[in-house]
């Protein structure tokens, strides 16, 4: 008889896991065999699919939950004899009172993840980061993971609030913006303008020095992988907690997360001063505070004032006054000051017109 599949095993969930764990454990699946690198695997695919299905529907999850704990069952057929089933009764008996002594009544720990899910949730999540400088200038800024829909976490090293960034996911470019950096710890927040992928849950408790940990790799095309170690040490680190494990530093691996046996983020790695990386644990409460907001952009706006006549010397509000700046400078984002720059240029073209218009009549 054909064995029942474990479909929480196939999707890299736990057996307690809700309709919105299985949808974006799936998502992820899929999102990784579009990746141009992943083989083709059509029955891994249909695999996938089948065990979305099934757990996404309640009635179809709770028939196959029953059967699957009745496969998982020993002698669920055929008749044993009436002595056998007398001596596994004695045996139950006086074994029963040892059995129930020794066995712990605490509730097992969650189930540790296997490599493939992982690695699944790895790159689901995580994406290189791009800075642009005035001038256009791109750089790597190393990698961010995603902790909440449109909200990342990064090193950002170099980074101020307000710098501008580009997400790559896949073949897509995001647009994307620090918004908090926190150079005590290294790390710092950044919101994107669209989905980037699938978020990372985080454990604040260091895990314990030999306990099993997961890092980022990524390999000459830029792709990420994950390599398993073990913490060698938990340390106190100026402001917060900091893990050592055997990892080689790779370039561009800053900012990418430290995951558990579970799939969550213990530690972010940061880049130190003298080029060495450090694995700084997120403090507790540190992703509520100065948690990104999603503001509705304040569009650059001019004084309201009538339009002066040409030649007249009219008042002018603070915001087309050339070369002065508006009251609003900071609170403005990168579209907003652009267009104030070429609201600028066409005073300063106009100014220049009718300057050349009342030269030329004297």
């Amino acid at each position: 008889m054909a064995t029942t599949p474990d479909y929480y095993e196939v999707l890299g969930i736990p057996r307690n896991a809700k309709r919105t764990d299985v949808t974006r454990a799936y998502n992820r699946w899929a999102a990784d065999f579009k990746k141009e690198a992943t083989p083709p695997d059509p029955r891994r695919e249909a695999l996938l699919k089948e065990a979305y299905e099934v757990l996404v529907d309640d009635d179809r999850r709770d028939a196959y939950d029953a059967e699957l704990a009745r496969s998982s069952s020993p002698g669920r057929k055929g008749k044993a004899p009436v002595a056998a089933i007398a001596g596994v009764v004695l045996l139950a008996v006086a074994g029963g009172a040892a059995f129930f002594m020794l066995r712990s009544p605490s509730p097992a720990g969650p189930k540790a993840r296997t490599t493939e899910s992982l690695q699944m949730a790895m790159s689901g999540s995580v994406s290189h980061l791009v800075s642009y400088d005035i001038s256009g200038k791109s750089t790597p800024a190393g990698l961010a993971f995603v902790i909440e829909d449109k909200v990342m976490v990064g090193n950002c090293q170099g980074l101020a609030p307000g710098a501008l960034l580009v997400v790559n996911v896949g073949k897509r470019t995001v647009p994307a913006r620090v918004t908090m950096a926190d150079d005590a710890l290294g790390l710092c927040k950044i919101l994107t303008d669209g989905y980037v992928g699938e978020p990372l849950s985080v454990n604040s408790t260091p895990p314990a020095v030999g306990a099993n940990v997961f890092s980022a790799v990524i390999d000459a095309k830029g792709e990420l992988g994950i390599r398993e170690t073990k913490v060698t040490k938990v340390v106190d680190e100026g402001k917060g907690k900091a893990i050592q494990a055997a990892i080689t530093p790779q370039p561009g691996g800053n900012g990418a997360p430290l995951l558990d046996a579970q799939g969550k983020v213990v530690a972010v790695a940061t880049m130190q001063a003298d080029g060495s990386t450090l694995h700084r644990v997120i403090p507790s409460g540190w992703l509520a505070e100065n948690r990104p907001q999603l503001a509705v952009p304040k569009p650059y706006q001019d004084s309201g004032a009538p339009a002066a006549a040409p030649g007249a010397t009219a008042e002018q509000g603070p915001t087309n006054v050339l070369g002065q700046k508006p009251a609003n400078w900071e609170e403005m984002g990168p579209d907003e000051r652009e267009q104030w720059e070429r609201g600028q240029a066409e005073i300063r073209r106009r100014t220049n017109v009718i300057g050349n218009a009342v030269g030329g009549k004297k």
